[in-house]
């Protein structure tokens, strides 16, 4: 924990006086390297909600006071979410949803608007597996999924299969019991694998059916594709457009924000490295 100057918002940017900070893989991702284009100090996190605090030149829609949610990710200008006040882009964040709290709000930008690009993807799938399906951006998935109509099989275990079928999924596949392409049946016309790496990937191909889809946010899919399928790796676009999106599925009921765990600024190293060593559940947020 430190002191650092009060940021300054610039042309187009919104001064957020954050309530909480939602935690996601990236954020261990930039401390152990794999982001290289950061400038130090450097202030960890992407994902908050808030109040608006001041306004930058240019900028329509935001006033002080507002409720918002969205990325606050500035690594190249050190800044960041896990902090009292952060700066963010008018076009990347949002008005916070009305019927939850902004400490839930902050768990949703990053897992929500991967998971509306996925299914997206896949919306024209009937039946749709869902490989993570336990993770934020799995529960996410299957909730958006099921709310359209799609037929969703969702990997959990035991222990999880309660809450993923309150959550829409009609068929639960227990991963640690046996291959999941043997417990899949009739096949699915997409899958949406968001933790297999390659080999875990082609194993699952005897459940899609030809011409099906396959989709990888954590870029397993291999240069020269998959055989049978229409494979891709997926990087997801976030958006103004999509967070408010996320909002209106939130408000109408159909998107529940399930925290796994609540943990203060000072927690947020341990909460890091739980994350990194696969130990969390559900989304983390940091209240501040």
């Amino acid at each position: 924990m430190t002191e650092r100057p009060v940021p300054e918002p610039g042309r187009g940017e919104v001064l957020v006086r954050l309530s909480a900070a939602g935690l996601n893989p990236f954020d261990w991702k930039v401390i152990d390297g794999v982001i290289t284009d950061v400038s130090f100090p450097l202030i960890i996190g992407t994902d908050g909600a808030g109040t608006v605090e001041r306004v930058g030149a240019e900028v329509t829609g935001f006033q002080p006071g507002d409720p918002v949610f969205g990325q606050f990710s500035k690594a190249r200008q050190g800044r960041g979410s896990y902090a009292e006040l952060a700066v963010a882009s008018h076009d990347a964040i949002a008005a916070a949803p009305r019927t939850v709290a902004l400490s839930e709000a902050a768990a949703v930008p990053t897992a929500g608007m991967t998971a509306l690009n996925l299914v997206d993807r896949v919306g024209g799938a009937s039946r749709l597996l869902v490989v993570g399906a336990t993770g934020g951006v799995g529960t996410f998935v299957t909730q958006l999924a099921s709310a359209r109509g799609i037929t969703v099989v969702a990997t959990a275990s035991e222990e999880k299969a309660d809450l993923m079928r309150a959550l829409g999924a009609s068929e639960i596949v227990d991963h640690r019991s046996g291959p999941v392409a043997e417990q899949v049946d009739p096949q699915v016309d997409a899958v949406i694998d968001l933790v297999s790496g390659t080999d875990d990937l082609r194993e699952l191909l005897p459940a899609v059916r030809p011409g099906g889809t396959v989709l990888s946010p954590v870029f397993a899919v291999p240069e020269e594709g998959l055989p049978g399928v229409e494979a891709a790796n997926f990087s997801s676009a976030a958006s103004t457009d999509l967070l408010e999106r996320l909002a209106r599925e939130i408000d109408a009921g159909h998107l529940r924000v399930i925290i796994g765990d609540t943990v203060t600024l000072s927690q947020a190293p341990e909460a890091l490295t739980r994350s990194r060593a696969g130990q969390a559940r559900g989304k983390t947020v940091i209240v501040i």
